[in-house]
């Protein structure tokens, strides 16, 4: 496995280009990757981002539309029980399909129920036991996200991970389009319940990718959890083996990757919100993203490739925390305008090529931290540091904002105040991101020109 510090990988990366890239999607392999990515990639949309649209129509006050963004906490916390997801075996169908493939299909089936029990009771039919169902769509797409996780990275040799992680992240921004663009659309015809339950058939997409995808052939050994001291040992090994690996250097590696998403974090809950308040239809927010944001954001996919490829995953890095901080104040001068259709658009190039550049790139900066011995648990642990922190902070929003609203003494004044703000939480990633590269330097790796 590779040394992220020692930048051991640096001799076998091929100095590839567009066609390359582009070429690798004819891998089986990859473009199934790229599937798994649309599957994994709708649900925490659903009831993250697309929700707040759906509440804010609904009525439904800033503060408790920020406080929902904890429905996601799942996600952030699923790094609890990625370990038993790596060391226990499903009955039955984990004889069938094998391990990987397995928990994914269970995953697959209760984020599909979770999603039609939002559909079928909306917030009208009783606050409380919507939110149950988003969460049980939320726990149920963090399990399948740990076991797709998994087979991306077992299914890659190391020279292969930044184009596996740039196909699941174009797959995966492809998802977050899914679950936000159609069903914006499809609200202002059918209505949001209805959308939603029109929107549980992309579990389709994943089961399709199940049963094309092939099991990895990296051997798995079971061995049987019984009491507290073999539950202890599950979640105590990932952790082991990461300081083996990696000692010191985690105390630079884990803070960048709890604080590298905190630009877009503090700003998610209240984006919807702002488009609503600012008068826009939800056709409107919908034909913005597919002509403008979902390009935008392949590019930035796309990009994050050839930049890892070419200049290493550290640079594609600072690019992306650097746009997105650009694109938050993009969102305060959007609102100072009242709604301008020409910033809107500029906005919304940058926040998704931002976006899919920032995400890719991390996620193949991660996976070459995990080891083969403990993957799910290691890279679930990575990927929770990813969106804990900044989901928590995010659920302040509301309150950051309706705060602020009353010292301005203006809604936009108060949206405008909280966004230009917020690009500040950009420094603390590209002061560590400085810090890896300094720490390549002293390890001897062979950097970029």
């Amino acid at each position: 496995m590779a040394d992220i510090v020692t930048g051991q990988d640096e001799p076998v990366r091929p100095q590839a280009g567009l066609r390359e890239v582009l070429g690798s999607l004819r891998q089986p392999k990859v473009a199934i990757a790229m599937v798994f990515g649309i599957a994994t990639g709708m649900p925490p949309v659903m009831v993250g981002v697309t929700l707040g649209y759906w509440l804010r129509q609904e009525g439904i006050a800033l503060t408790a539309i920020g406080f929902m963004g904890w429905v996601g906490i799942f996600v952030s916390a699923k790094f609890l029980w990625a370990p038993f997801v790596d060391w226990i075996r499903l009955p039955i169908i984990g004889k069938r399909l094998g391990h990987r493939r397995s928990w994914m299909l269970l995953g697959q089936i209760f984020v599909t129920l979770g999603i039609l029990g939002m559909a079928f009771t909306g917030p009208s039919g009783g606050l409380a036991v919507f939110a149950g169902f988003a969460m049980l769509t939320s726990f149920a797409a963090a399990t399948q996200d740990i076991a797709v996780d998994a087979w991306r990275i077992e299914s890659a040799r190391d020279e292969e991970q930044d184009l596996m992680a740039s196909a699941y992240i174009l797959g995966l921004r492809s998802g977050y389009f899914l679950g936000n663009v159609p069903l914006l659309a499809a609200s202002g015809i059918v209505g949001w319940q209805m959308a939603y339950a029109f929107a549980s058939l992309g579990g389709i997409a994943g089961l399709s990718a199940l049963l094309l995808a092939r099991e990895p052939q990296k051997p798995r050994h079971f061995e049987p959890m019984t009491g507290l001291a073999s539950v202890g040992g599950a979640l105590v090994r990932p952790v082991k083996v990461f300081w083996q690996d990696h000692g010191r250097n985690l105390y630079v590696f884990l803070p960048l990757i709890a604080l590298f998403f905190l630009p877009d974090g503090l700003i998610v809950p209240m984006v919807g919100p702002l488009y609503i308040d600012l008068g826009f239809s939800t056709a409107e927010i919908a034909g913005m993203r597919t002509a403008i944001g979902f390009p935008a954001t392949l590019g930035g996919v796309v990009a994050a490739g050839l930049i890892g490829l070419r200049f290493g995953t550290v640079a594609a890095m600072a690019i992306g925390v650097t746009l997105a901080a650009l694109s938050n104040l993009g969102f305060c001068i959007l609102a100072l305008s009242g709604g301008s259709k020409l910033i809107w658009a500029g906005v919304t190039v940058v926040e998704g090529f931002s976006g899919g550049l920032a995400m890719a790139a991390i996620v193949a900066w991660a996976s070459r931290l995990t080891n083969p011995i403990a993957t799910a648990a290691q890279f679930a642990l990575l990927s929770s540091l990813m969106s804990l922190l900044s989901g928590f902070l995010g659920g302040f929003a509301g309150l950051g904002v309706t705060a602020l609203q009353g010292v301005s003494g203006s809604s936009m004044g108060g949206f405008a105040l909280y966004f230009s703000l917020s690009p500040l939480a950009a420094i603390p990633p590209l002061i560590l991101i400085w810090m890896v590269r300094q720490r390549m330097k002293q390890a001897g790796a062979a950097l970029p020109p």
